[in-house]
């Protein structure tokens, strides 16, 4: 079994014409200040033994147009949310799916740093993460071992001084959309984003961990115990919405996640 992933990239205003199509350099054409958008469709099935395809993406592409082009028109009213075209798209596609891979998700990206999506198995489920970002130092240095046993497993990152990181951080949460009278929203992005601010950033950025974060004077300040750290300050606190996953990266080459106990 292997899973396949193919996206369209499309702006808001509507020019539909044929140079619209997937290419690195690409992207929509837009004449006006409007947004550009991915929606994205995650597969899975048994490669053809012939072809090596999964599925032809270029038929996965004109689906997903289909789709577009029939929910997204500029010269009506746009105040649809994000879920709302989410849960359209995918209930379209799922009846409209004739390829040969089978449709695990649909992926809305509205920007770098927020995407929704849905999942087959949980089709009432709409899941939000959302990237916030925070700069701060720490020192790697257990109390229990030696110096030597301190700089032999934990190198640079034990400097007596420490050392920094721009650390960006993934906030995934979900709900269940029980009917239709539900205001459909996983939750009020300005809320979401004070509440992260006030219990996270505002806690860790610009600090030295060890130092200035209760939290941290007992457990050492890995990525991996920054975000069990995170999800304790967070767990809860979003209404009907739960979290779902807390991903750190400590570097472009470093994350961890933590999906809770």
């Amino acid at each position: 079994m292997i899973k396949l992933s193919r996206e369209i990239r499309f702006s808001l205003s509507g020019e539909w014409d044929s140079a619209s199509r997937n290419s690195w350099a690409g992207w929509p054409s837009a004449h006006h200040l409007t947004p550009w958008l991915v929606l994205r469709a995650i597969t899975e099935g048994q490669p053809d033994e012939e072809t090596g395809f999964l599925c032809n993406v270029k038929r996965i592409d004109d689906v997903l147009r289909s789709v577009v082009k029939e929910n997204v028109n500029p010269s009506q009213d746009m105040a649809f949310s994000a879920e709302d075209f989410l849960r359209v798209a995918f209930s379209q596609l799922s009846t409209q799916w004739q390829l040969e891979a089978r449709l695990l998700a649909l992926e809305l990206q509205i920007s770098p740093y927020l995407r929704y999506s849905i999942h087959s198995k949980e089709k009432s489920m709409i899941h939000l993460t959302h990237q916030f970002e925070f700069s701060a130092s720490h020192r790697l240095h257990c109390d229990h071992f030696s110096d030597e046993q301190n700089r032999e497993i934990f190198g640079k990152c034990n400097n007596p001084n420490g050392h920094g990181h721009n650390y960006v951080v993934d906030i995934s949460l979900q709900r269940k959309i029980v009917n239709t009278v539900d205001s459909g929203q996983v939750a009020r992005l300005p809320e979401m984003e004070a509440t992260v601010n006030r219990l996270v950033i505002d806690r860790l950025d610009h600090k030295h961990l060890n130092q200035d974060v209760l939290y941290f004077q007992k457990v050492n300040p890995s990525v991996e115990n920054i975000a069990i750290a995170i999800w304790h300050w967070l767990e809860g606190q979003f209404g009907e919405a739960t979290l779902s996953a807390v991903k750190v990266y400590e570097t472009p080459k470093t994350w961890a996640e933590y999906r809770g106990p």
